[in-house]
């Protein structure tokens, strides 16, 4: 059995906070003697986990890309490492924050502290999931049988994820946040649609301290939307509120998990505004709402790292290990993914196919003739041509194209992997004796 571990960063720029975790991730080729080898990821351990900062921001609200990457050069050395010995990792802007408009180009500022992994803004999607799987909600549904629902409430969006038997079944995101309300310096500021739910529910609020109780009666709202969209309150949730769709019905949870910075408040003795914002009231409302309606709660330890636990330990999975690529140069990153031969054109991108279970070698022969031709545009650009299945055939479909493409021409097949149409795919250097590529799926980037 072949292995090897890879040094893995999760780095979390969120809208209130920013923090990175490092995970040693042990990656095994198993099988041989009659059955097809498997790559796998065999272990996951955190090695060094950084302090939570407050996101740097400009006057304008702007997040400040010198200051964020001078946090993680820091911590860096405080670690004990470069960038250049990071093999995997994920680099999440939530979405919130990417809505202050400058996200690529902090991006930018920290692209030389990134080594080869993956910088990507998470959609509320992406982001829904790594901070459920960070906070270990899949593994709980795995063990009991139930279907556990993981709130993950942040500065400026609540992120559900709904996951059953392992998996996730379903997501959802609403603007509601702690940062959304802010109290710094005595004064206060509201974000334009916090102030018109606040004002359609005639809630009146401009000194913090004199309005206390109008401000705790806007976080029960909250509280009680949170619950509504989870299935246990019927409270009509606003439509400027649901940043994307709602929960299905059918995926009411048994058990409930909670992360995130307001998580973090809602068992802790805070001062009522300690953070210049409502998050210790917004959490110690979820905390009451918790009991009035007698959830079952899985507690979880430091909720505040579930999303960068996902990114550093979540956001990679192996490709299957009958990879075949030549004349490669890795890393390859941002490719858009697309679902068909006759969507491939003259510029970047990876090739995805579910292609038959089994398929013969003639079969597999006419498919690398089709892409062949599809490819000729890419072919006369010299840009690499990447292919997916699902299926295990990649090593077969490679040896076909080869022999249908120009000698020296960069190819790589890869299967194992699932991806839609509209994703993006970054593929990582060769591990376990080439044997298979780590690979990350995003469903939102831009460029870098």
């Amino acid at each position: 059995m072949k292995s090897e571990c890879i040094l893995s960063a999760g780095i979390d720029i969120g809208t209130t906070t920013t923090h990175l975790i490092l995970s040693r991730i042990g990656i095994s080729v198993t099988g041989g003697f009659g059955t097809v080898p498997a790559a796998q990821i065999t272990s996951k351990e955190i090695v060094y986990k950084s302090p939570v900062y407050f996101t740097p921001l400009f006057s304008n609200g702007e997040i400040n890309g010198a200051a964020v990457a001078k946090i993680i050069e820091r911590e860096y050395k405080a670690a004990g490492i470069c960038a250049a010995d990071l093999k995997s990792g994920a680099v999440i802007i939530t979405e919130e924050s990417a809505c202050k408009g400058n996200s690529a180009e902090v991006l930018q500022d920290i692209a030389a502290l990134s080594g080869d992994f993956v910088a990507a803004q998470a959609g509320s999607e992406l982001e829904s999931y790594l901070s459920g799987k960070g906070a270990g909600a899949d593994k709980i549904s795995e063990q009991t049988g139930k279907t556990v629902a993981n709130i993950d409430v942040g500065g400026g969006t609540t992120n559900i994820s709904v996951f059953r038997n392992g998996e996730c079944v379903d997501t959802c995101c609403l603007h509601i946040g702690g940062r959304l309300v802010q109290t710094a310096g005595g004064g206060l500021l509201l974000v334009d649609r916090i102030k018109r739910f606040a004002d359609e529910n005639e809630i009146r609020i401009s000194d913090p301290k004199k309005d206390k109780g109008n401000m705790v009666r806007l976080c029960d709202l909250f509280s009680e939307l949170i619950f509504s969209a989870l299935g246990f309150a019927d409270t009509e949730i606003p439509a400027y509120l649901i940043a994307d769709h709602r929960l299905s019905e059918k995926n009411r949870a048994d058990i409930l998990t909670f992360s995130g910075g307001v998580a973090a408040c809602m068992h802790a003795e805070h001062a009522d505004f300690a953070f210049g914002d409502i998050g210790v009231l917004l959490g110690r409302s979820l905390s009451q709402k918790i009991k009035q309606y007698e959830c079952r709660v899985a507690e979880r330890t430091d909720p505040i790292r579930a999303t960068v636990i996902g990114a550093g330990q979540f956001s990679m999975e192996v490709s299957g290990s009958t990879i075949w690529y030549s004349d490669i140069c890795f890393p390859l990153k941002n490719l858009p993914c697309v679902c068909a031969p006759n969507r491939l054109g003259s510029s970047s991108c990876a090739l995805y196919l579910c292609g038959k279970k089994s398929p013969s070698f003639c079969e597999v022969d006419q498919m690398a003739q089709q892409i062949a031709a599809a490819a000729k545009h890419m072919v006369k650009k010299e840009i690499p041509l990447v292919v997916i299945t699902k299926e295990d055939c990649s090593k077969a479909l490679g040896t076909c194209l080869k022999s249908k493409l120009p000698d020296k021409y960069p190819i790589l097949c890869i299967d194992g992997v699932t991806c839609r149409a509209g994703d993006y795919i970054d593929i990582g250097s060769p591990v376990v004796g080439g044997k298979a590529v780590p690979v990350v799926v995003k469903t939102l980037v831009f460029g870098g």
